[in-house]
């Protein structure tokens, strides 16, 4: 899909350098303006700073220029900005400006192109390619970048064949595969689509950042793909390599995959685009130089799209800024994000890994199963769902897990009816003040609004599982919060604790003789029948914490 398969979106790094309090201080203002759309809000204090020779603000504004935000496109502009950023040693400033610098020598390679209108089919065709391999390198961009030389367009019988000569993939620490020529073949569908199929080589051709060089042979191979040019983008794929050898000029085979798969049937409805997509591999054996052998019987990434708008995703596509201000400033705002899709669920399979090493034994997960899934029917209240699953690690050597890692774990959390307005309006608010001034000055205001909005849209929290078991401990609980705007703590609820093996968790952690926790510790309640100690923990309506009926703590954070 467009920049990539929805995935992380709101992950985000802010590299932070000295600077003044007041330069600080304007500066994340004018992030937090940012975030929630006011982009000519944020020019104005950005631009005073960029001037300044604050890097952050400097890289900040490239990034509005190259994407158009408050300001007319300019990649000229943002080029210069991005250049000043560099100049300071700034990182994000860096990559950015190595990215709109190859995006300029590719562009300054093709003639200019014609309005659509006035296209031919072979044009258009050659178009909707460029346009592709510029999404692929946008995404490449963010750790390398996407060389190829001049696209030829020959008109077929049955097809249009568009020469894509001399691909090679750079990475940022200074590897390289170079894949050769590769053909894609333009099948006109309609009026809307286009079905391409792309010929891939044989062999690739590779040489990592420490001088090491080889080859991948991929012995069978289909990509596949249906371009939308409405939506200008891909929305049902398949991307499936099989028989992979990996060679090494210096060392012989290094290892081979059975199959890598990747798939999409993403279809249309309303204008709403819903359907899976998969991301698999299958009987890896990889050995390294030091005889250290890495097996997967198979691993899966399983990502499901329901009811997204693919026209509101491309319009806030993000920065491909990784490190820095620009990471956050690019991002779409947070209510946008919310609300573009009415569902979208992530799950991760694993079965039958295991490491094995001579110098650190051997290592193996039976299998794993991890998932998230994100709803909201309206597009006003959220419901989020996580699960964590594996059936058990076993290790030799310094390669076991350690006393403290769950060796078996099944956790299942459930966040429900989270209103969107209020955690936009007032999540974000209050954490641009804790970053700006380290605490949320307006903590009562914001607390009264929290606690009367989320107990009208009836918000539960609930844990319905947490089963952990480790070499040295194990752990069950389970709770249910329920937001109540008469509670004085905002929530009231609970739930049931046991655990065996406490001493050793508190004492692997350093914490064991903090006075809190020490008294924790003495209030457990043996188990009938089983080693551990229970607790049932409660939160009252007038907001104390108990354990086993007795008082621990207030968990209001205002008596009034």
């Amino acid at each position: 899909m467009k920049k990539a398969a929805l995935a992380a979106l709101l992950a985000t790094t802010v590299i932070f350098a000295p600077w003044r309090v007041a330069e600080a201080t304007n500066f994340l203002h004018g992030q937090r303006l940012y975030s929630l759309g006011d982009y000519p809000g944020a020019m104005v204090i950005w631009r005073d700073l960029a001037l300044q020779g604050d890097a952050r603000a400097q890289y900040s504004l490239a990034v509005m220029y190259q994407k158009g935000h408050g300001v007319t496109l300019d990649k000229v502009k943002a080029r210069e900005w991005a250049r000043r950023a560099a100049d300071q040693d700034y990182e994000p400033g860096r990559r950015l400006f190595e990215q709109l610098q190859a995006g300029a020598k590719i562009a300054g390679g093709n003639k200019p192109r014609k309005p659509a209108g006035q296209l031919s089919e072979l044009e258009r065709t050659k178009a909707a390619v460029e346009d592709l391999l510029a999404q692929i390198g946008g995404k490449i961009a963010r750790d390398g970048a996407l060389h190829h030389g001049q696209l030829q367009a020959e008109k077929l019988d049955d097809a249009i064949q568009i020469t894509i000569p001399d691909i090679m993939i750079q990475s940022s620490d200074g590897g390289a595969f170079e894949l050769g020529d590769v053909l894609a073949h333009v099948r006109h569908v309609d009026q809307r689509y286009d079905d391409i199929t792309l010929a891939l080589p044989g062999e690739i051709r590779f040489r990592n950042s420490g001088g090491t060089s080889g080859r991948i042979t991929i012995a069978n191979r289909l990509a596949k793909l249906r371009w939308d040019r409405r939506v200008e983008t891909s929305t049902e794929f398949e991307f499936r390599f099989g028989q992979i050898t990996f060679l090494s000029d210096d060392n012989g085979e290094l290892g081979r995959i059975a199959e890598i798969l990747a798939q999409a049937q993403v279809v249309e409805a309303q204008e709403l685009w819903t359907g899976p997509m998969a991301f698999s591999l299958t009987g890896l054996n990889m050995t390294n130089f030091e005889q250290a052998q890495l097996s997967v019987d198979s691993a899966r990434v399983d990502l499901d799209l329901r009811g997204l708008d693919l026209h509101a995703y491309a319009r806030n596509s993000a920065s491909p800024g990784r490190n820095g201000t620009a990471g956050t400033a690019a991002m779409p705002p947070l209510e946008t994000l919310l609300t573009m899709a009415s569902g979208l669920g992530l799950r991760t399979r694993i079965a039958g890994l295991s490491w094995q090493s001579p110098a650190q034994g051997a290592f193996q997960l039976a299998a794993a199963d991890y998932g998230v899934s994100l709803s909201s029917p309206d597009r006003k209240l959220l419901n989020l769902t996580l699960t964590a699953r594996h059936d058990g690690l076993s290790g030799t050597g310094s390669a076991a897990p350690e006393a403290m890692v769950p060796r078996h774990m099944n956790v299942a959390l459930n966040l429900s009816n989270l209103p969107i307005d209020t955690l936009v309006s007032v999540g974000v608010a209050a954490a641009v003040e804790v970053m700006l001034l380290g605490q949320v000055t307006s903590g009562q205001e914001v607390f009264n609004r929290l606690r009367r909005e989320l107990s009208a849209a009836a918000t539960v929290l609930r844990l319905k599982r947490a089963d952990v078991a480790a070499q040295d401990y194990n752990i069950a609980f389970d709770f249910t919060l329920r937001a109540d705007g008469a509670a004085k703590a905002g929530v009231v609820g609970g739930g049931n604790l046991r655990i065996a093996g406490l001493k050793k968790i508190l004492g692997a952690f350093g914490i064991g003789e903090q006075p809190p926790l020490a008294a924790l510790s003495k209030m457990g309640r043996p188990v009938t029948g089983g080693p551990g100690v229970s607790f049932a923990i409660a939160v009252r309506p007038d907001g104390q914490l108990t354990i086993n009926g007795d008082a621990f703590t207030s968990l209001a954070p205002f008596q009034k």
